[in-house]
């Protein structure tokens, strides 16, 4: 009888991101994994040390297809295609988009991004240690936006709310303005005050 072909933790990855995309974070377990791809959850453990594990190869894996946009562009549109990339990439994947939020993912994909955004600060005028912790400040925008993302609003009932409470304090404020939470409108407009602070950033002379 042939021995069942070798389960490669590609297969683990891939099965997963496509079970977290058909039936949610709740289905990202080892179990539900390991049934999904018919071998026993403790086979998976030969490929990952823990569930963790597991979850950042597939947020990983919901990443492979961005890519760095080309060099000759503009800084700051080439910021706003990539971070605007990502972040579309992960909500495609709800599965694995909260723990992408929370864990960032680290594996080959994941730094190939790093190393596009680093670049691209430094191309925008920044200092090494100002490149670096602007791109932490960035992740940590995208981290809070796509937590809110995967659970988007609409103009509901809380949104009036809000909306009637801002319109009623002083200075006449137009509650109508407010992006709903979660919105790629709110994403967009935070990212465009992100970029100013980068271009006061980069302009102003050394302390």
């Amino acid at each position: 009888m042939p021995r069942p072909p070798r389960l490669t933790a590609e297969q683990i990855t891939e099965t997963a991101l496509r079970l977290g995309d058909r039936d949610g974070p709740q289905a990202m377990t080892m179990r539900r994994i390991a049934a999904e791809v018919d071998c026993d959850p403790m086979a998976l453990y030969r490929h990952y040390a823990n569930r963790e594990a597991l979850l950042d190869a597939v947020a990983d894996a919901a990443v492979a297809g961005v890519e760095a946009p080309a060099p000759d562009a503009p800084w700051a549109e080439r910021l706003t295609r990539l971070l605007t990339a990502i972040r579309d990439a992960a909500l495609e994947h709800p599965g694995i988009a909260a723990h992408i939020a929370s864990r960032p993912p680290l594996g080959p994909h994941g730094r190939r991004l790093a190393a596009a955004l680093l670049g691209t600060l430094s191309d925008a005028g920044l200092s090494p240690a100002d490149a670096v912790r602007t791109f932490q400040t960035l992740t940590a925008y995208l981290a809070a936006s796509l937590a809110m993302g995967v659970q988007a609003g609409t103009r509901d009932a809380r949104w009036e709310q809000v909306r009637t409470v801002v319109d009623e304090l002083p200075g006449g404020m137009p509650g109508e303005e407010l992006a709903v939470v979660g919105s790629t409108d709110q994403f967009s407009y935070g990212l465009q005050l992100l970029l100013d602070g980068i271009r006061a950033r980069s302009a102003a002379p050394p302390a």
